[in-house]
């Protein structure tokens, strides 16, 4: 039978965690945020800790803390956003196990990413990532920069790629499901990742994407990109999490890795379902993988912040 486990609830996010920010450029999906800590919680080992890149308003990296992280440390590149994580988020009592710094992830080294500690993170250390997915064209692009992720939807994974591979460490990245995630799937691969389990979660398109949909129905004609059209509805897509273990270069084999293939199938029979349980994804899985797949299925927040 397919391993396949469905969350019905916020699990990590707390009630005042799901209360939006009051500024206005503090990113703000719950769904994205919860999806990334479970995405994290996959890889934890003992006593772990995990740098987070582009770490938004700290939602994550404290939940991350109470799941089970010895240590997070969140590196963003928005002032107003580590001013409010800082403020909410940042560990107050001495033992810092959450703390937060500015800094422009895409741009730095591996090196001057740690250097923004207050501390030294021990080892084993997790490396995670939420980042803008959104397929837009150029025009649209520089005009959100909270949810831009590029033609393809991975402007920023080669980096946060990089990060991982340059440490050795296990990856979560989340990306969507109109992110080009075959293309995803290769680009962990040839630096050595071997992704290790899966979460889904689907999720109304917001109202910008909606306006801006040249890029993503592009996408989606070209069979790079999966929308879920359960109705009548507002169309909708998956926010796909993707815990990868660091394996080496060219260790996984065809019995233990998910292809993007397998992926981009497996996202195609999620988008048969009716509800949003994805109840489509009790049946064969493509491609033979039997990796852990978890479904949430969340209530949608009234507000999203992007900007």
């Amino acid at each position: 039978m397919p391993n396949v486990s469905r969350v019905l609830s916020y699990a990590h996010l707390t009630g005042t965690d799901l209360v939006p920010p009051s500024c206005p450029q503090v990113f703000f999906e719950p769904a994205d945020t919860e999806i990334g800590v479970w995405v994290a919680q996959d890889l934890f080992t003992e006593g772990c800790s995990v740098l987070d890149l582009g770490s938004g308003s700290g939602a994550a990296a404290a939940a991350m803390a109470r799941a089970g992280a010895a240590r997070v440390h969140g590196v963003d590149s928005g002032a107003e956003t580590v001013a409010w994580a800082s403020e909410h988020y940042a560990s107050r009592n001495g033992d810092g196990r959450v703390t937060v710094a500015r800094g422009d992830f895409a741009r730095m080294t591996t090196g001057e990413l740690l250097a923004t500690a207050p501390a030294p993170l021990p080892r084993p250390l997790v490396v995670t990532s939420n980042p803008p997915y959104v397929p837009l064209t150029p025009q649209a692009d520089v005009r959100r920069r909270s949810i831009s992720g590029g033609p393809d939807g991975l402007k920023w994974a080669p980096a946060i790629i990089g990060h991982g591979r340059a440490l050795r460490s296990d990856l979560g990245l989340t990306i969507g499901s109109y992110s080009t995630p075959r293309k995803a799937v290769q680009l962990l691969e040839a630096a050595g990742y071997r992704v290790h389990a899966v979460t889904l979660c689907p999720l109304p398109l917001g109202e910008f994407t909606l306006a801006n949909m040249e890029q993503v129905l592009a996408l989606e004609e070209a069979g790079e990109a999966v929308l879920w059209r359960p109705g009548d509805g507002v169309p909708a897509y998956f926010i796909v999490g993707l815990a990868c273990r660091w394996t080496g270069p060219g260790t996984a084999t065809a019995h233990d890795r998910l292809s993007g293939d397998g992926l981009l199938g497996l996202l195609r029979i999620a988008a048969r379902s009716r509800t949003s349980r994805l109840e489509a994804l009790d049946g064969p899985r493509p491609d033979g993988w039997r990796g852990p797949l978890r479904v949430l299925d969340l209530p949608a927040a009234a507000v999203r912040h992007h900007w």
